[in-house]
């Protein structure tokens, strides 16, 4: 089984030892692998007779006149990048390498061309797999594969992960979690909650290799917000939201293309419902009251109702103000007539206002 091993295992890789080129006669084999090479009598033919091999450890192995298929099996505790070369004395014509889970369902295929390639940033959920190498012909090889662990802050496995709304990763907001999409991981499932309507904001670093959609949406899967984000690129995207359960969704633009690591966080602040604090009304001038009141912090704009109805409904006037106000004059009023006042502050977010307490009212007579 694959023992776990961090990045810099790939920089230890052994230099593969080059096989005896008489592939006629395969018991001429050099003895520099690390494992005995069972020749010519290999049993490793079928799944069930899969040869398991360790993370950074040289493997050989050969192929009769007819050619075949030599099958391994190896095991990752938790999402990781597959780092593997691979040499072979000879012959032409592709190698390929194929990947299957362990339902023995093929993920990936690989054709390699020359005497020696890599293949690289293979990223697989946590799990056990076989590897199939194939060729059609006599041939010797050699092979080391290496597993670099990511640290998802959520261990994927074939059987366990977040790929559906019904097992979305409980994440706490303003906490910085990793994710992997992988290439039998198109998308991953979070769930928050906001304790009362606010603003959240998506901070969201796609180190992955291609294009991935990331969205939110509400406890009744309606998507609240959706977009792209190219890959090695970042955002800090405002959304505001309601009180109730959330989903963040991360997911490949297209399921083919783009695997690797991605870092994300959903910060969260409460909506300000604030009331302004009304200060005065005054007539002032013919027909005209001002209004005066004590600003809120983090509000966008105001808004002013005034009415002679005292219950503020019905025939009421209502008058935006931007955020650094904190008065307002208000024209062509009826003299004698008594007019009630209240004001609310307001956030703007993507187009939306979310409006907080009304203040105080307050009255005054026009009398001139």
């Amino acid at each position: 089984m694959i023992k776990n091993q961090k990045g810099t295992m790939a920089a230890a890789i052994t230099v593969f030892t080059i096989l005896c080129a008489a592939v006629t006669s395969p018991m001429q084999v050099q003895t520099a692998y690390a494992e005995d090479v069972q020749l010519p009598s290999e049993t490793n033919t079928s799944f069930s007779k899969a040869r398991e091999i360790d993370s950074g450890v040289s493997v050989a192995g050969t192929f009769p006149e007819t050619g075949g298929k030599r099958y391994y099996k190896f095991s990752l505790e938790e999402a990781g990048k597959i780092f593997m070369e691979l040499e072979r004395s000879s012959g032409s014509g592709y190698i390929y390498l194929k990947f299957y889970d362990e339902s023995q369902t093929e993920i990936y295929t690989y054709a390699g061309g020359r005497s020696a390639f890599t293949l690289s940033d293979l990223y697989l959920t946590g799990g056990t797999y076989y590897l199939a190498v194939e060729y059609d012909e006599n041939l010797t090889f050699s092979f080391v594969a290496n597993i670099d662990p990511m640290g998802e802050s959520f261990t994927e496995t074939q059987d366990s992960n977040n790929d559906m709304f019904s097992d979305a990763s409980v994440i706490n907001l303003k906490q910085k979690y990793k994710g992997i999409l992988a290439k039998n991981d198109d998308i991953d499932y979070y769930k928050f909650q906001t304790a009362a309507a606010g603003l959240i904001t998506l901070n969201l670093t796609n180190s992955t290799s291609n294009t991935m959609k990331y969205a939110v949406y509400d406890s009744s899967m309606n998507p609240v917000y959706t977009n792209t984000l190219e890959s090695g690129s970042k955002v800090s995207q405002p959304v505001s939201v309601k009180s109730g359960d959330y989903y963040f969704v991360v997911t490949k633009e297209d399921v083919n293309k783009g695997t690797g690591s991605y870092t994300f966080s959903v910060d969260y602040v409460k909506k300000n419902t604030a009331a302004p604090k009304l200060k005065s009304v005054k007539n002032t001038s013919y027909a005209t009251m001002t209004v005066k009141w004590s600003r809120v912090n983090g509000a966008t704009g105001y808004e002013l109702c005034y009415s002679t109805k005292a219950n503020l409904k019905g025939s009421v006037t209502k008058k935006e103000l931007d955020a650094s106000a904190s008065s307002a004059e208000c024209y062509g009023l009826t003299q004698k007539k008594k007019y009630y006042v209240r004001i609310r502050a307001y956030s703007e977010i993507n187009g939306i206002k979310e409006y907080g307490k009304w203040s105080n009212r307050k009255s005054v007579v026009i009398k001139k």
